[in-house]
């Protein structure tokens, strides 16, 4: 805790105001506002980063040094890091160590310390060894002075010449003065109290008021902030605390930096306002373009699940020709089933039945496909039309389409067309009714052949058994034949009903996957006609994205901005309120 740095509620808020206004200045040059602007602004970001002053006086050893070290947490005034204490030390920050001498009076010593860009420290040499020419040049400091601080050694705190240069200070200029009484490590707890109550009389006596009193131990406080020891019970120890806290509410309270702080605020948000103005057109085009493109898809979507709806019949058309199909190849499947082709059965003849509903089921596809490509055809016309008159009028802009001012469907359209017939026609040749219905076919020509070939042979052996009067087993034989005749006719009755089920079971089992493949079809290509349909508008798709990669970092500058500008208002608006009541 006792390591942060003072004031640092107003450096944060500095820090944050001071990105607001550096980003709104760059938003100034992008967003084409006057340059007066941007250069009001960058000039209030110099003025904000003004270091806060502080003065340290008092006598040789009152441990002036070791309490600016102490304060900043680092060692950059010792008696063996300035080069001399017999002249008046101005420190500032600077990239590298170096020492200017100013005049044989006034040093200015640069350091590479931090805290020295928000905090100049003008070191006096002893009050007790001053000379007039010292005298004059302190005095000169003291008007711009944030912070006098007279520091006092607990040894010997009644030195006259700081009491006398003190109640110069007082009277003539009225700084902000804080007692210092230092060393305190040196005395006992009563011995410091004393020693302060003594102090605040004095002072009382002589200025008619009390000063700020803090009793320190620099030295213990700056070993618990260096030397690696983050030793809180000795920060404790050294009462720095509450020194440092004061500090901090001076730099907090300092109402020319406060003012400051309001007014760069203020002009911030008055810009901000110029930025907003000029880039809400800006804004406004962006939010209309991605409003309506962004509409393209899911009025493709809607109009889609029209036209499917609306070609739903054409489903049921294509299921009904490959049904139509099967029938019209019965008379080839019923010739098959006469005596004369089982016994000799044609070899093409299961080919010839699925090639009829082949080439029957492609012809009526291919006749009322068109028809379904011309309905997507006409919807997508007709969405073509609502929404390239909207498209042009907002952008403003003449959509490249065919000679004529409309796009040429045909391609697309005729992509429906090959898709619905190319998977109708791979689907066919997956029925594979040639192989299957062959098969049943052959296996009822064999059993034929052997009930009819069993018939003969029992008829010859009737006839050799007459001859040689073998009575009655030739009776008998004529009985077999006559057996095998009427199971051969009994066993192609039913193989013909046999043979009809599985054609038309196999038919009507195929049917679902040919429809479903002509739906798939007919969908993906469907799919891809308003995928044309949306390609038409990519140059107002391109001219979208130019918008955005123009505008949309200015226009996230601006929230951000916006964002930490209503962030200071909550911090500054009170402050404002407080230093100007009405």
């Amino acid at each position: 805790m006792h390591t942060e740095k003072l004031g640092k509620n107003y450096f944060e808020t500095r820090s944050k105001l001071s990105e607001a206004v550096q980003s709104l200045s760059e938003l100034c040059d992008h967003a084409g506002i006057e340059a007066a602007r941007g250069n009001l602004l960058r000039n209030l970001v110099a003025n904000l980063e003004d270091p806060f002053l502080f003065v340290v006086a008092g006598e040789v050893n009152a441990g002036k040094s070791t309490l600016l070290n102490a304060l900043f947490g680092a060692d950059f005034c010792s008696a063996d890091v300035i080069p001399t204490t017999d002249r008046i030390a101005f420190f500032k920050h600077g990239d590298e160590s170096h020492e200017f001498d100013f005049s044989d009076d006034l040093v200015e010593v640069f350091r590479p310390n931090e805290f020295l860009r928000d905090f100049n420290i003008v070191d006096t040499p002893g009050t007790n060894s001053i000379e007039p020419r010292h005298q004059r040049i302190t005095e000169q400091f003291l008007p711009m002075a944030d912070l006098v601080l007279f520091v006092f050694s607990v040894t010997n705190p009644w030195g006259a010449s700081t009491w006398d240069l003190l109640d110069r200070i007082h009277h003539q200029w009225r700084k902000k003065v804080v007692f210092v009484l230092q060393q305190c490590d040196l005395r006992t707890e009563e011995e410091v109290a004393a020693i302060l109550e003594h102090l605040q009389k004095t002072a009382h006596h002589r200025f008619g008021q009390h000063f700020p009193t803090f009793a320190v131990s620099a030295k213990q406080a700056f070993l618990s902030k260096t030397e690696g020891l983050e030793d809180d019970e000795l920060f404790d120890q050294s009462q720095m605390a509450n020194l440092e806290r004061y500090i901090s509410g001076v730099v907090e309270s300092s109402e020319t930096r406060l003012t400051k702080l309001i007014h760069a605020w203020r002009a911030s948000c008055y810009v901000l306002g110029e930025v907003k103005e000029k880039l809400g057109t800006a804004s406004e085009i962006i939010r209309a373009d991605a409003e309506l493109l962004s509409g393209l898809e899911p009025a493709c979507e809607i109009q889609k699940e029209r036209t499917m709806k609306k070609v739903e019949p054409l489903f049921e058309a294509f299921d009904q020709s490959f049904m139509a199909a099967g029938l019209q190849a019965e008379p080839l499947l019923n010739s098959e089933f006469k005596v004369t082709s089982a016994l000799m059965p044609q070899k093409n003849s299961a080919s010839d039945i699925e090639g009829l509903v082949f080439a029957t089921t492609m012809k009526s596809v291919r006749r009322s496909v068109g028809a379904g490509a011309d309905a997507v055809k006409e919807d997508v016309a007709h969405l073509w039309e609502r929404v390239s008159e909207e498209m042009e009028e907002h952008f403003n802009l003449q959509l490249s389409v065919g000679s004529d001012g409309k796009p040429d469907w045909s391609e697309s359209t005729k992509r429906i067309e090959t898709a619905v017939e190319d998977a109708t026609a791979a689907a066919l040749r997956d029925l594979r009714l040639k192989e299957a219905l062959g098969e049943e076919l052959s296996k009822r020509s064999h059993l034929v052949w052997l009930y009819i070939f069993g018939a003969v042979m029992a008829a010859i052996a009737a006839i050799t058994l007459s001859m040689l009067d073998l009575a009655p087993w030739n009776v008998l034989m004529w009985a077999i034949g006559g057996v095998s005749l009427l199971l051969g006719a009994s066993t192609g009755a039913r193989s013909v009903k046999r043979i009809r089920n599985f054609y038309s079971d196999a038919l009507e089992g195929f049917r679902e996957k040919v429809s479903s493949v002509q739906r798939q079809a007919f969908e993906s290509a469907t799919d891809e006609f308003y995928e044309d349909f949306i390609k038409l508008f990519e140059p107002l798709r391109k001219v979208c994205r130019q918008h955005r990669e123009k505008y949309e970092p200015q226009l996230k500058a601006i929230n951000e901005a916006e964002k930490n500008l209503g962030e200071l208002e909550r911090i500054l608006a009170p402050v404002e309120k407080a230093i100007n009541p009405q």
